[in-house]
């Protein structure tokens, strides 16, 4: 299903796909050989540190010190990578149904009000991480659906990161692995 918006799309569908055939590439390059519990449980904490890392290169977080965000790119580069872990670990528990929103949700996400505070950022950020925990522990379904709606709308709405910038760093990193995989054979 793609997404329309009016200034560009997200073909989620599309991202998802182009994340399993990276991680088989990978995994035939490296001849890795894990178990199904392994690899969620890898993909889970790499998820959470790239959240984290995203948080961070925000600026938002910082406390002890002058919060400096990165530059825009590299909030999207971040942002694109815990996307892309967002969608293989749907692959991995079963869960892509989820992922692909209807136009209702897609309006609802991309019209929600556009969080700036540092309250209100902070809140999203625990309640992601909170809703994943319980669909990584708990196997919670619609935790797992909250947390990818609440991760869309702090991309999209809170720091307007555009469909299309996500969709050509996507690309980007899609092709810049492949290759790197397919120089190694």
């Amino acid at each position: 299903m793609k997404i329309m918006t009016k200034q560009s799309s997200l073909d989620i569908t599309e991202l998802l796909h182009s994340v399993i055939d990276l991680e088989l590439a990978i995994d035939d390059a490296q001849e890795l050989m894990i178990g199904p519990v392994a690899r969620q449980q890898t993909i889970y904490a790499q998820l959470d540190l790239k959240l984290s890392e995203f948080a961070r290169n925000a600026g938002w977080l910082d406390v002890l010190k002058q919060a400096k965000p990165v530059e825009h790119s590299q909030l999207v580069q971040t942002y694109t990578e815990a996307l892309a872990l967002f969608l293989l670990f749907s692959a991995k528990r079963q869960l892509t149904h989820l992922v692909v929103l209807s136009d209702e949700q897609w309006e609802r996400i991309t019209n929600a009000e556009k969080k700036d505070k540092l309250a209100d950022l902070n809140q999203e950020y625990l309640a992601i991480k909170n809703f994943l925990n319980g669909a990584f522990f708990s196997r919670r379904h619609e935790d797992f659906r909250h947390a990818w709606h609440l991760f869309l709308k702090l991309g999209l709405v809170d720091f307007e990161i555009k469909p299309a910038e996500i969709t050509s760093a996507y690309q980007d990193m899609v092709k810049s692995a492949m290759k790197e995989y397919a120089d190694e054979d």
